[in-house]
């Protein structure tokens, strides 16, 4: 008689459970902003602080999942860096709430997936979020008057008192303030066709929909030649993606992601950790190069990012001034003065140090490493917002190694996970 039959069966349809949980609380991250919108434009107004509840939630249902898989590395991670930013607000004599929340969706959805997900999962959960993003995005550009009563995007963001009504140029449009290309810029991708809206589909904003078709293609192209198929599904759905909501970012990095793919093998992708500081250097030597310049276009933007960071003293470096300032889109600047050099520097150098399963995980962790060098040039805070980072997070740890071998909690007998016929973790 086998006594321990009964027992192994609790972890696995523990797990099954947890694992369909992973699934919905990653669907709420992605999604949570145009719910909360829609509850905006119909029901009553939506403060920030209802914002912050709704994303208390998810991470709490984050935990919830991680509770009975917590590590002592996981623990030691979320400590050291509690304690570091914590030695800041001494150091500044004030709290970056911001700063912990951030490095709390790194460490929280990167575990999440680390521990529960695969890639499997991944590829159900990225595939059925791409249909919904292209599906809502193309409802929103044929249907846009309809669109537009549903979801009051413009009064949303206001109320939260990130906009000011007054500086919506579009007189009567109710979509977001960027999704209208002013006079003088217009559209970059197929403007006589597509005119001057810029899609934003369940993100409420076009600059977010843009990051999540670079992520989109960076997992498309990390596969391998056996699964050309999914390849080409992920990488032409972020390009629907990028001309929907004319992404010159998405446009720009996916090329070079293509680049990337073709040219780079096995430990070639270890040259991208050198990015951040050649995309630095990139903007002083423009900032050098140019003189005096000033333009709204993507050139500008970068010239003002190397300019500011020239002017930065040691204590912006270390992140003890400059944390509360408005840097809007440099990105650089924010990240530096937010969490200073010293941590930005681990924690870059921990992301190198994971351990990936295969040639798929250490060429996604490579095109995240671009992904991320880029937007931190033109973009001030879209790299965190939790509509992207839950799920770059979580497909970065679904790459991971992960442990064989979980425990019952009831018994603490180390028992062998159930084999899953749906896990190919095969290049």
């Amino acid at each position: 008689m086998n006594h321990s039959a009964p027992f192994q069966s609790v972890p696995v349809d523990r797990d099954s459970a947890l694992r369909q949980l992973t699934f919905w609380i990653l669907i709420a991250a992605t999604t949570y902003q145009l719910m909360l919108c829609l509850v905006h434009t119909h029901l009553f107004s939506i403060r920030t602080s209802i914002v912050g509840m709704a994303e208390f939630v998810i991470y709490l249902g984050c935990l919830i999942v991680l509770v009975r898989r917590l590590r002592l590395e996981f623990t030691a991670i979320i400590t050291l860096i509690a304690a570091y930013l914590l030695f800041l607000a001494l150091m500044r004599g004030a709290m970056d709430y911001k700063g912990f929340r951030d490095i709390l969706i790194v460490v929280l959805f990167y575990w999440l997936g680390r521990t529960m997900g695969d890639i499997s999962l991944a590829d159900r959960l990225l595939k059925i979020m791409t249909i919904v993003v292209v599906a809502f995005g193309l409802f929103e550009l044929l249907f846009v008057d309809l669109y537009s009563r549903v979801f009051n995007v413009f009064s949303y963001y206001v109320s939260q008192g990130g906009l000011a009504g007054v500086t919506n140029w579009s007189k009567g449009s109710t979509l977001a303030l960027n999704s209208i290309r002013p006079e003088g810029i217009g559209r970059t991708i197929l403007p006589g066709l597509l005119g001057s809206h810029r899609v934003s589909s369940i993100f409420l904003e076009p600059v977010s929909l843009g990051n999540f078709a670079v992520i989109v293609a960076a997992w498309g192209l990390s596969k391998g030649r056996d699964e050309l198929r999914k390849m080409l599904f992920f990488v032409a759905s972020a390009v629907i993606m990028i001309t929907l909501c004319d992404s010159r970012y998405g446009m720009v990095t996916v090329g070079l992601l293509v680049v990337m793919r073709m040219l780079f093998v096995g430990r070639m992708h270890s040259l991208a950790m050198l990015l951040p500081l050649i995309c630095v250097g990139s903007l002083i030597a423009l900032v050098l190069a140019l003189g005096n310049y000033e333009g709204d276009n993507i050139m500008g933007r970068l010239y003002l990012t190397g300019s500011v960071l020239m002017s930065f003293n040691v204590s912006e470096f270390l992140g003890l001034q400059g944390f509360d300032l408005n840097f809007g889109d440099m990105g650089y600047a924010v990240v530096l003065t937010r969490f200073g050099l010293i941590l930005c520097t681990i924690l870059w150098i921990g992301f190198w140090m994971i351990k990936m399963k295969d040639e798929r995980g250490i060429r996604f962790r490579g095109y995240v490493a671009l992904y991320i060098s880029l937007i931190l040039a033109i973009s001030g805070t879209s790299l965190m917002a939790l509509k992207t980072a839950g799920i770059l997070w979580f497909l970065i740890g679904c790459c991971a190694v992960r442990d064989k071998v979980t425990v019952n909690a009831r018994n603490n007998v180390p028992l062998r996970s159930a084999p899953n016929p749906e896990m190919n973790y095969a290049n």
